[in-house]
């Protein structure tokens, strides 16, 4: 049975603003175990960040609102191309059983309220909180220890396995999504990348691929 965290949009507001602990728990242990101030973990994953000038700012915010517009349009072909692959491998009735167990987040008949917060929390909270962790707090820990394309492939490992915990749902669910959520995280870590470890770019690009899978 599929987990449908958006039936109660209410609580699906709440459960939404638990993504804050993303940033705040890595970034404390992290202070501690390196003995340093929590708000110097925050700029290492990006945060607080000056930008270099105002036009700089803003091509950040276009690019960011441009890349996830095309990830949206672009996530039904990886759904498709993938689920296909999936389903010659194990057949119909296992992506059907994978499908029918994922974990929804689209909220049922939300108020225009609730729908303008779940909008909000999307860009303040969501966005810049998996990016925050997934890519500005393992990818830059990690590149420590290893190479760059490992600390993407971890961080993309990790970030998929978030939106499929093996926890919550069957093997089916992890195999049918896995590819997906992997080329989507690893898209998203790109971005991250590609903007000299700028959260910016990779948050608002987040926050509008969900936003508009919430809305369309």
């Amino acid at each position: 049975m599929a987990i449908n965290l958006g039936k109660d949009p209410s609580l699906l507001i709440i459960i939404t603003f638990f993504e804050i602990f993303l940033i705040l728990i890595p970034a404390f242990i992290a202070s501690k175990i390196e003995k340093r101030p929590i708000i110097e973990e925050f700029k290492e994953m990006g945060f607080l960040q000056k930008t270099n000038s105002l036009k700089n700012l803003t091509l950040k915010i276009f690019l960011g609102l441009l890349i996830g517009t095309l990830l949206f349009f672009f996530s039904s072909f990886m759904l498709y191309f993938f689920t296909f692959i999936v389903q010659t491998l194990f057949g119909t009735q296992f992506v059907e059983q994978g499908v029918e167990n994922a974990i929804t987040t689209e909220p049922f008949n939300p108020t225009i309220t609730q729908l303008i917060i779940i909008i909000t929390i999307q860009i303040i909270i969501v966005g810049p909180c998996e990016e925050g962790f997934f890519r500005g707090f393992i990818i830059k820990k990690s590149q420590k220890k290893m190479k760059l394309i490992y600390s993407v492939i971890l961080s993309t490992f990790i970030f998929t396995i978030y939106h499929v915990p093996p926890f919550l749902v069957p093997v089916s669910t992890i195999i049918t999504f896995f590819g997906y959520f992997f080329t989507l995280g690893s898209l998203l870590a790109l971005t991250f990348i590609s903007f000299k470890n700028s959260l910016l770019p990779s948050s608002i690009a987040h926050s509008i691929f969900n936003i508009l899978i919430l809305i369309l």
